[in-house]
């Protein structure tokens, strides 16, 4: 017989389309303000209006979802120090991941039966690009690595490992966090890189590591679009502004460091396992 500890699925749809629906209406509000006022959305302003309408949508979320719950904070968000081995092992596999991150939004791209729209590119370019460094780090990097991360695999994660097996739990939480971005473009990427999160914040009882996968993740495709002469390797993030692919000798090397990465990561679970 299945418990009934808070969240159950239903009740993260639920929390899912509140965001959603107050990422709308206060996307609605900013551009009626920046209308009015005749603010650009290159401005400084737009970004700093972007990054409020963030905190705001997620705190009311994380906040309902949390006193919800009836646990301590770090019950539900688990930020819990690792070891070293670990994070090295995260940090190495982070490096490759990316690469065949990359490459994977390049093929779904070709392969898609739609294109982006135009206005969902215009979107990615402004925030990424346009936006002044610090405030696209802030909006694309930082704030979607906290908020996401103690939502999905903090709230989210913990309310379903109480109710429904781990492999459940761990695709729920991912297929809901693909699902959010409501961008069928990103889905895929972000399927997979939840469903690596979700399994190692079980495994090692802390968030911190599934933050920092969500912000190297974000930071590095944001350094790759708007300092593309940095990175100069054809196709490396670029799924959204060009259609190409990358150089097979990079993507090699991406294979090569995941797999590395894999290893370490198997060899500091277990040795994490052997530490009375």
């Amino acid at each position: 017989m299945e418990n009934k500890i808070y969240p159950r699925i239903k009740n993260a749809v639920l929390l899912c389309l509140l965001f959603l629906g107050m990422q709308i209406g206060f996307g609605l509000l900013l551009g009626i303000i920046i209308g009015i006022f005749g603010i650009g959305t290159e401005s400084i302003f737009y970004g700093i209006g972007n990054i409020l309408l963030q905190l705001i949508s997620f705190g009311i979320v994380i906040l309902i979802g949390f006193k919800k719950t009836k646990q301590r904070f770090n019950v539900v968000f688990k930020f819990n120090r690792v070891s070293f081995g670990l994070w090295l092992a995260v940090v190495v596999f982070m490096i490759g991941f990316v690469i065949l991150s990359s490459e994977l939004d390049n093929i779904l791209k070709v392969i898609h039966f739609l294109p982006m729209p135009l206005f969902l590119q215009n979107t990615f370019e402004i925030i990424m690009v346009k936006q002044i460094f610090i405030i696209s780090i802030i909006l694309v990097g930082v704030i979607p690595a906290f908020c996401e991360e103690m939502f999905f695999r903090g709230i989210l994660l913990t309310g379903f490992q109480e109710n429904y097996s781990e492999k459940k739990a761990v695709l729920m939480s991912a297929l809901l966090f693909g699902i959010i971005h409501l961008n069928p473009w990103q889905f895929v990427s972000a399927f997979i890189i939840g469903i690596f999160s979700a399994w190692i914040c079980i495994k090692t009882r802390s968030i911190v590591l599934s933050i920092y996968i969500h912000i190297f993740n974000n930071i590095i495709a944001v350094i790759a679009l708007k300092y593309k002469e940095i990175v100069p390797i054809k196709g490396f993030n670029t799924a959204y502004s060009e259609q190409t692919f990358q150089p097979l000798w990079f993507d090699i090397i991406g294979i090569v460091i995941t797999i590395l990465g894999i290893i370490l990561l198997k060899l500091s679970l277990k040795k994490a396992k052997n530490v009375p």
